[in-house]
């Protein structure tokens, strides 16, 4: 990912348009500064708006990123490859997930066996609670946050099918 070529091919893609800088800077919601340093390789657009940005262009994401147009074999094994990192990032999300639940498990184990059987002092249960909650909850906010992901890829998979 060369930021100078993707530059280019942005200011060349808006050319091919008829659009100026402040034209294509108000159709996706930005300053007509924004677009300049894109296209001078200073600066890369917010991910956030690649899709509007590739399409008032008329590209594909895999072009914007290439800095170049892309032919249709070219596109079919970009496809390909977004399509398996895809499939990775599920597979990883979902692993994820079951270290979660483990972590849930271990923790509340900890803080309330432990508890019980280990410690022996106050000061001891304290701690074991401490630890087990940090443990559980550690491992709550890693469930919800890899649910969320997991949620966001199949979103992306079903907007993607319906297209």
């Amino acid at each position: 990912m060369n930021q100078e070529n993707i530059g280019k091919f942005i200011a060349e893609c808006r050319k091919e348009k008829h659009l100026t800088q402040e034209q294509l800077a108000e159709k996706i919601g930005v300053s007509n500064k924004s677009i300049s340093r894109w296209e001078n390789g200073r600066t890369m657009p917010d991910m956030s708006l690649y899709e509007p940005l590739c399409r008032e262009l008329d590209i594909q994401v895999s072009e914007l990123l290439g800095g170049k147009r892309l032919d249709d074999s070219e596109k079919i094994k970009q496809g390909e490859k977004s399509a398996l990192g895809i499939l990775v990032s599920k597979k990883q999300l979902k692993s994820l997930g079951v270290f979660a639940e483990i972590l849930i498990f271990v923790g509340i184990v900890t803080a309330i066996t432990l508890t019980a059987v280990v410690a022996a002092t106050t000061i001891h249960r304290i701690i074991t609670i401490l630890i087990g909650g940090f443990v559980w909850t550690f491992g709550l906010i890693m469930k919800v946050k890899t649910g969320k992901a997991l949620k966001e890829i199949e979103n992306l998979q079903s907007n993607s099918e319906k297209q």
